[in-house]
Order: structure tokens, then C-alpha cells, then sequence
């Protein structure tokens, strides 16, 4: 009898090994979409559909949900938040620069930025969970002391993998390089970034996790340490990040409508980082998706496929 039960508890662990822990999961990634209205409408519930038919884990917009010549009203958030709505597994979405720092531009509606960006906290970063048919939770950044005005900024744990959003965007991070103006916004909103960018890697090394997503608007300049780089200090410290960390790292970004694959940091003495990829989204007239599947057989843990829109 003793021989029969440690028999079954044997293979009861073998099981667990083969299945008892993360699973491997696919999710997807969009971004800089929709932008030319009103005809990038259906083509926008053709790849909800298409993803919606996939069934992935969760979708992830990177930002800017208009182009930046359409206007930034209340009616067009709300009418993207219903898309969003629409999406049968959790979305989660990130802002752009599109959707506030453009939203001056009187082709837009003259609307005054920091305005608009509290319009999007208020309607998509309300509650502490993501968009979708059926929202998952989240952990934001508000939740923190010192931080309460930063609900974009979010984070939460699947497949074994650490995800986080930030908000840095394009338009050179909304840090303005005339002399005569004001760049409150942009410091106080580095500084929450940076914060939440150590935590996240902090989060990944306490809970052991396979690896770390991160996902952000800005096609980040890598190269350059100018203090007219708005993103210079975020990418210093996702350098230093990076190589402490040792396991692999995938940053989901948008900006430049080209889906695209690159290994862009180096370490001190000029060789590629081989832990960190970062993928840039389709967007713009080429409204597909990015197909990531978590894969711990893989070495570096992500395959990145683009998955295309038929009719698109």
C-alpha cells in the first residue's frame, strides 16, 4: 500500500512539473490606431474581431488612440473607450501623445493639453482595472503615496511574467525646449515614470517572475544623453535596469507606425544587450496587431509574430 501511494504522489509531482506551473499564454499588441476618420472606423471593428476570434490573454494599445490633426472631445474618448468595451479578454491601454500634448492644435479643437490628459485619467484610469468585456485587475500607481495623480501608470502579473505600463510618449516626452516654457508637467511626470520603472523591475526580481513586459508610446532615442532628449533619463535608467536584471525584457511601443523588431541597448563596452527587445506596433493606415506568445521554451522567452488584419 505504501509502495502503491508513493507511486501516485510521484506521479502527481511529475504532473505538477509538466503543468502545475505558469502557463504559456499569447497576447496581443496595437497602437496608433484609429486615425483617419471616419472610413478607419470599420476597419477598427474588423481587427477587434479578428483579435476577438484569436482569443488571446489580453490586448495591449500602446497609444495614441487619433491622429493629430482630428479633434480631442469628449465624444471621440467615449466613443473609443465603447470600442474597448468591446474587446472580449482585457485591454489595456497606455496613453499617446496624440490624444493630449497634440490637442492644441486648433485642428483638434484648441483644447488646452493638461486638460484633456485629466480627461483621459478621469475616463479610462478610473477604477483599478483594465477595459474589456471582462476586466482584469490592475495594480496603478495612484495606489501609492506621492503618486496619486498617475493612474495610467499600471501594473500585474500573468504566465509567470511581470507587465507594466508607463506613460512616456512621443513628441519629444511633452518636454518643451523653448527656453520661455513651462516644463512642470513633463518633471513631475518623469519622476513618476522613473519611480515606477525601478518597481517594476523590483516587482519582477521579489516574485521570481520569467521575465517583464513593458509597454510605453515613445519611439525612444537610445543614443542620445542631451538634456533636450525628453527621454534621455528614462532610458539611462532602463539601461541600468536591464543589464541588473539579466533576464529577458520586451518593450511594446508605438510612435512610428512600422512594426518592427530591434535590440537597441548596448552595455558599457558597445555589445547589444541581448536581454532587452523591443518591438514597435503596425499603425497608421496599416491597422494589424503584434502576436507575442510567453514561451519559456524559448531562450529569450517571447515569439513575436505580426498578426495580419484580412481587409485591412
Amino acid at each position: 500500500m505504501r509502495s502503491c501511494l508513493q507511486f501516485g504522489w510521484i506521479l502527481l509531482l511529475v504532473a505538477c512539473l509538466n503543468g502545475c506551473g505558469p502557463k504559456d499564454i499569447t497576447f496581443m499588441a496595437i497602437g496608433d490606431v484609429p486615425y483617419h476618420l471616419p472610413e478607419d472606423f470599420e476597419r477598427f471593428e474588423r481587427l477587434i474581431q479578428q483579435i476577438n476570434g484569436e482569443g488571446p490573454a489580453l490586448t495591449l494599445h500602446v497609444g495614441d488612440i487619433k491622429s493629430g490633426s482630428t479633434p480631442c472631445s469628449d465624444a471621440y474618448f467615449e466613443k473609443i473607450k465603447g470600442y474597448f468595451d468591446t474587446f472580449d479578454q482585457p485591454l489595456v491601454y497606455t496613453p499617446g501623445d496624440n490624444e493630449w500634448t497634440d490637442c492644441h492644435r486648433e485642428a483638434c479643437g484648441s483644447f488646452e493639453p493638461e486638460e484633456r490628459l485629466d480627461k483621459l485619467r478621469q475616463l479610462f484610469f478610473a477604477t483599478p482595472q483594465s477595459q474589456g468585456k471582462n476586466p482584469m485587475p490592475l495594480e496603478r500607481q495612484n495606489s501609492l503615496e506621492g503618486f496619486e495623480k498617475f493612474p495610467e501608470n499600471a501594473r500585474w502579473q500573468m504566465a509567470g511574467v511581470t507587465f507594466g505600463t508607463l506613460h512616456v510618449i512621443g513628441s519629444n516626452n511633452n518636454f518643451k525646449l523653448d527656453s520661455a516654457a513651462l516644463n512642470d508637467e513633463f518633471y513631475e511626470r518623469e519622476l513618476a515614470n522613473n519611480f515606477w520603472l525601478k518597481q517594476l523591475f523590483e516587482q519582477a526580481r521579489e516574485t521570481d517572475s520569467r521575465g517583464l513586459v513593458l509597454v510605453l508610446h515613445a519611439g525612444l532615442n537610445y543614443n542620445s544623453r542631451d538634456e533636450r532628449n525628453g527621454h534621455a533619463s528614462f532610458v539611462h535608467l532602463l539601461r541600468e535596469e536591464v543589464m541588473a536584471y539579466g533576464k529577458p525584457v520586451l518593450l511594446l511601443y508605438g510612435d512610428n507606425h512600422r512594426f518592427m523588431i530591434d535590440q537597441p541597448l548596448r552595455d558599457d563596452t558597445g555589445r547589444t544587450l541581448t536581454n532587452f527587445t523591443a518591438v514597435q506596433v503596425f499603425g497608421d493606415r496599416d491597422m494589424h496587431a503584434v502576436r507575442i506568445q510567453v514561451s519559456p521554451e524559448n531562450p529569450h522567452l517571447f515569439l513575436i509574430d505580426p498578426f495580419y488584419v484580412a481587409g485591412n
